[in-house]
């Protein structure tokens, strides 16, 4: 068999569980050129060359797994974020290409109300899983102060090794390993982003079978997906300054809800923002002021 043969016959046995040919074909030759260390070009290239026993063995082996709806990020521990390769694995969440849209409301907010030259800012990460989000943030904007809350232990060692990989230093962001809703910060940030767990245990056994693999903790957040958000617009006055901003994504059906929990913490100017499909996706203010909750 060679690898144009392989690419083919792998293709078709995908389908059961893409259910479409271009999707099985684009992950069979992810799968392969992982499995065999070249880089889709040259897989391309090299079509006609002819695999041996122990690359087949190889081959099989991931997709197998694939085929049993593990992610192809955590086979392959890797997934791109704002064109950045991140290494991941099944301690921490799978960056999403949603999620990329955030950095671009930051970026916005940044370039519009930070005076950058004269004034180092800070950003807080609250679950920042493999630190995607923090060290995107940190490229971007090297003289601000970032800093990544984590609760997970073994997430934190993946946010250390993807910070030693791209930005060559494992302390260029703070890293903290603490539940964000127990934590008190020394200082208050000028900006809190996160991706918070906001998936609805109510709809856990309807949801797609690559899920299953994810770490709960990350999804998952009370009956309706928005305990921590409950909760954290408790606390958020021990992180947030004065006229602060905030963006935490959330989803496509939680806009009204969050507005009225903004609002039941007086929280007036928080806004939703709609992801690049058209669905609501975000939950942002530019301008926070109160967190004092009505009676």
């Amino acid at each position: 068999m060679n690898i144009n043969q392989a690419l083919n016959y792998y293709s078709k046995k995908l389908i059961e569980i893409t259910k479409d040919y271009k999707i099985a074909y684009i992950e069979t030759q992810i799968l392969i050129s992982h499995s065999l260390n070249l880089s889709e070009t040259k897989l391309i290239s090299n079509a006609l060359i002819e695999l041996n026993e122990n690359e087949i063995n190889k081959i099989e082996t991931l997709i197998n797994r694939r085929l049993n709806f593990e992610p192809i990020a955590y086979i392959t521990n890797k997934k791109e974020f704002y064109g950045i390769d991140f290494y991941v694995n099944n301690s921490v969440l799978i960056p999403r290409v949603e999620t990329e849209e955030i950095i671009d409301l930051i970026k916005d907010y940044i370039n519009k109300k930070i005076d950058k030259k004269n004034k180092k800012f800070s950003v807080c990460d609250i679950g920042a899983g493999c630190g995607n989000i923090a060290i995107t943030l940190k490229k971007l904007f090297e003289n601000a102060d970032i800093t990544a809350i984590e609760i997970s232990e073994k997430a934190i060692q993946v946010i250390k090794k993807n910070c030693e990989n791209i930005l060559q230093n494992k302390n260029s962001i703070n890293i903290i390993n603490a539940d964000a809703l127990s934590f008190t910060p020394k200082n208050k940030f000028d900006i809190i982003v996160s991706n918070p767990p906001y998936v609805a245990l109510k709809d856990k056994d309807n949801l797609q079978r690559d899920l299953n693999f994810e770490p709960e903790n990350a999804l998952y957040s009370g009956y309706d997906g928005m305990d921590f958000y409950r909760n954290f617009f408790n606390i958020i006055d021990r992180y947030l300054k004065y006229n602060g901003a905030f963006f935490f994504e959330i989803g496509f059906n939680q806009g009204k809800e969050l507005i009225n929990i903004c609002e039941s913490f007086n929280i007036k100017n928080a806004e939703i923002k709609k992801d690049l499909s058209g669905k609501d996706r975000f939950l942002i203010c530019h301008n926070y002021i109160a967190n004092k909750k009505l009676d």
